[in-house]
C-alpha cells in the first residue's frame, strides 16, 4: 500500500506523435473543467487505460465502482436480445398503424354511404372521396406538434 502512494506524483514525460490527438487535448484544455495538461493526461488514462487493459489481457484492471463505462462495454450492452425486443416492438407499432388504418378506411367508406343513403348530397360525397375534408382538426393538430416537439427534445 506504501509502495502504491509512492508512486502517486511521479512525473513521466511523454511525446504526443499524433496530430490529432494533440489537437483534442489542446480543445479540451479549452474548457473550463481543464486548465492543467496533467489533468487532461490523467483524466484520459482513467476513461483509456480500462479500455487499453481490457484489449491486451482481456479483463478490466479498475473495479467496476471506479471505472465509468467505456464506449465499448455501452456497445456491447446492446446485445442480441435487446435487438429482438426492439425489432419485436417495432412490429408491433407497424401492426397497430394497419390496424388504425384499416379502421379509418372502414369509417370513411362507411360515411360514404351513409351520405349517400341519406341524401346528403353530391357535392359532399365528391369533396370526401376526393380527400378535400381532410384536415386535421386544429385541437388535434396543436397536439400533433406538442408531441414532436416533445420527442426532438
Amino acid at each position: 500500500m506504501d509502495e502504491k502512494k509512492e508512486k502517486i506524483g511521479i512525473q513521466k514525460h511523454i511525446r504526443i506523435t499524433d496530430s490529432d490527438i494533440s489537437e483534442q487535448i489542446e480543445r479540451v484544455m479549452e474548457h473550463p473543467d481543464y486548465k492543467s495538461f496533467s489533468k487532461v493526461v490523467n483524466d484520459a488514462l482513467f476513461y483509456g487505460l480500462p479500455i487499453l487493459c481490457e484489449k491486451l489481457f482481456g479483463e478490466v484492471t479498475l473495479s467496476e465502482e471506479q471505472a465509468p463505462p467505456s464506449q465499448r462495454q455501452t456497445a456491447e450492452s446492446l446485445d442480441e436480445k435487446s435487438f429482438n425486443v426492439l425489432a419485436r416492438l417495432l412490429k408491433e407499432v407497424v401492426l397497430n398503424v394497419t390496424i388504425n388504418k384499416s379502421i379509418l378506411s372502414s369509417l370513411f367508406n362507411n360515411t360514404e354511404r351513409m351520405n349517400k343513403a341519406f341524401g346528403l348530397g353530391k357535392d359532399l360525397n365528391e369533396l370526401y372521396e376526393k380527400g378535400l375534408m381532410s384536415d386535421t382538426p386544429d385541437y388535434l393538430y396543436e397536439y400533433e406538434l406538442e408531441g414532436l416537439k416533445k420527442m426532438r427534445r
